[in-house]
């Protein structure tokens, strides 16, 4: 067997086959850590020794290099993307590939002491990602690999002597070839028939081309090369096996917004008609909403983190830049999988004073709502899509920019180094049909449809106005279309055919009518800012419900299989607050403390509620009335 064909044969074992659906969270993973300059493992739950693939990790303090790693060359030898030169060897850098991971040495580039670093994880499998290595041979060369579908993206780069990264993207053509470690604009060879780097000829699903030339060269006789290979747009992902998990384009334009049909996690970008360095930004950094600029770094170059002109919609990007070609290779955004347990999903956390993140979660967190428990004061309420900015459930105010999210965090959120009481802090994290935030612009009075990612019609939605004074608007599945409620008033349900144009939300999109202000304000007034929080059940995880309370005691039957852990509840056909109860401060039998989210007040006791297995329990002391409720197990 030649080489070629044995590279592609051991890097196609186990590359995501057997049957069962693969999601983007198996096959790719962003991660962060402080550097603590002590060996240590970062457990991701992707397969890189078993699977193969590619880690990628730079500083975000400090100058120093990208580092590349593959499974094809073994751990402890790295190529830079802001260098020439060819492998090297350091014994503390990436020390092994694990089966939930990778494990990283001592070196300062890697894991210095208190510094910030990232790293990106790309496991080989079949419509994503894969790996070839080759040896030149100084004319022209046909190289097999296993991707499973034509390439959109490739870098190619030597590694046992210096020599370019070499890029091809599917949208310049592979007669104009760019390099990941320059700023230099894509550019068309015109010697030898245009036939440098990549032989003018684009990749298939089976097999891709590289050429010599003196200058240009991806097959210098006898040199070694490995060749990295992003899938476009392989619809073989998900449940149904019919979703696309990577996509490959290119935009002209100013203020541009490009559509991929699911919202990025990961975006590399570079600028093709002209000279300028290329973009990599990530949800875990801050890849944000229009309203802030993006966290990047610059594989080219080997500076610490910046911030640049991409920003975060529901499904792709936007530039706000001039006018300019760009190409990209965007990662959709995880989870895919409907979660099964509550606590991959929802947290609440009392305050850790000194402590970064001051709220734990043990997981990434997408939502974060914090609350003293003494001392009146308002709730604060943050997200990823605005990181910096804050709302308040209990008023009507914009949003604030008081800075305490921590989002860069993988297990948890918020930055306060002193406190003089207790604060609770609860925590959720995006997931299909248990979650979804949505950014969106109000259209000026006219009708429009919002789309989002949760994946199945939701059943509760928070909308509430950004840069306007307006009130929290709220939908709930039992009241239906035509009625709204406010979450920041003890006040009962209105009816209103406007708000929602009387029309259901569906699992893509939610629709606003033509809002003239007159009533409120509602959700699509002028041209406000607004976020949306949308929730729906999950058997097992969560259950948004209602119920007719009486005389007697009620058993919520959630579905839980150990009592919920959180419950908001309020009743909507005369007024009353929106309570708040949750097992860390205790649901119990008897008088439970509560919260009410409309009201900046201390924590109080009642005896509304109780436990119940598989949900909770409305007691008789709940005045009688009809009543909503989200319950979290």
């Amino acid at each position: 067997m030649d080489p070629n064909t044995l590279s592609v044969v051991q890097g196609a074992a186990g590359a995501g086959g057997g049957g069962d659906p693969v999601y983007v969270e198996d096959v790719f993973s962003t991660d962060l850590w402080l550097g603590n300059a002590t060996s240590r493992s970062i457990t991701n739950d992707i397969d890189l020794d078993g699977e193969g693939g590619m880690v990628w990790i730079k500083s975000r303090d400090n100058d120093y290099h990208h580092a590349l790693f593959d499974t094809e060359r073994g751990a402890n030898e790295y190529l830079s993307s802001d260098g020439t030169v060819g492998i090297t060897t350091v014994s503390e850098y990436l020390t092994a590939f694990n089966s939930d991971g990778f494990t990283i040495g001592t070196d300062d580039d890697v894991n210095e002491n208190n510094d910030d670093h990232v790293s990106w994880s790309f496991r080989k499998a079949p419509g994503f990602f894969d790996i070839v290595t080759y040896t030149g041979n100084g004319s022209t060369q046909t190289v097999s690999h296993n991707l499973g579908s034509a390439p959109g993206m490739m870098i190619v780069k030597r590694t046992n002597s210096t020599g370019e990264w070499w890029v091809y993207h599917k949208d310049a053509g592979a007669d104009k070839p760019g390099q990941l470690s320059e700023n230099y604009a894509f550019f068309q060879y015109t010697g030898d028939g245009g036939n440098a780097v990549f032989q003018a000829t684009d990749p298939t699903d089976e097999e891709f081309y590289v050429f010599h030339q003196t200058t240009y060269s991806a097959n210098v006789s006898g040199g070694e090369y490995v060749a990295y290979l992003f899938a476009d747009d392989d619809q073989r992902f998900g449940e149904a096996g019919n979703q696309s998990i990577v996509k490959c384009g290119s935009f002209t334009g100013a203020n541009h917004t490009e559509s991929l049909g699911f919202e990025p996690q990961w975006l590399l970008a570079k600028r093709t008609d002209s000279s300028g360095d290329w973009f990599l930004v990530d949800n875990m950094r801050g890849f944000k909403d229009v309203s802030q600029d993006s966290k990047n770094l610059r594989p080219n170059k080997d500076e610490d983190e910046n911030t640049g002109s991409f920003h975060l919609t529901s499904d792709g990007f936007y530039y706000s830049s001039s006018s300019a070609t760009y190409i990209y290779t965007a990662i959709r955004r995880g989870p895919m999988k409907t979660p099964e347990d509550a606590t991959e999903v929802f947290s609440a956390d009392h305050l850790t004073n000194g402590s970064k993140p001051g709220i734990k979660a043990g997981f990434p967190v997408d939502l974060g709502i914090f609350k003293a428990l003494t001392g009146s004061s308002s709730w604060l309420v943050y997200d990823r899509l605005r990181w910096e900015y804050s709302l308040y459930t209990d008023k009507t105010d914009d949003e604030d920019a008081s800075g305490n999210f921590v989002g860069d965090n993988m297990i948890g959120w918020y930055d306060y180094s002193t406190a003089d009481s207790d604060y609770i802090g609860y925590s959720f994290r995006r997931a299909p049909e248990f979650f979804d935030i949505v950014c969106y612009t109000a259209t000026n009075g006219n009708t429009q449809h919002v789309p989002h990612n949760l994946g199945v019609q939701p059943e509760l939605m928070l909308l509430k106005s950004r840069d306007a004074t307006n009130s929290w608007w709220v939908y709930h599945k039992d009241l239906g279309a035509d009625k709204v409620i406010q979450l920041e008033s003890d006040n009962s349900e209105t009816t209103s055919t406007t708000w929602l144009n009387d029309t259901e939300p569906t699992s893509s999109v939610f629709t606003l009518g033509s809002d003239t202000g007159n009533d409120g304000g509602y959700a699509n007034y002028s041209t406000t800012t607004y976020i949306a929080y949308l929730f729906a059940t999950v058997a097992g995880v969560s259950k948004v419900g209602s119920e007719t309370v009486g005389s007697s005691a009620i058993e919520v039957n959630c579905g839980f299989a150990a009592g919920a852990r959180f419950v908001l509840i309020k009743r909507t056909d005369a007024t009353g607050d929106w309570y708040v109860y949750d097992s860390l401060r205790g649901i119990a039998s008897g008088n439970d403390d509560f919260l009410l989210i409309n009201e900046p007040d201390d924590e109080d006791s009642n005896d509304y509620i109780d436990p119940f297995t598989t949900g909770f329990k409305i007691t008789s002391s709940l005045p009688s009335g009809d009543y909503i409720y989200l319950a979290i197990a």
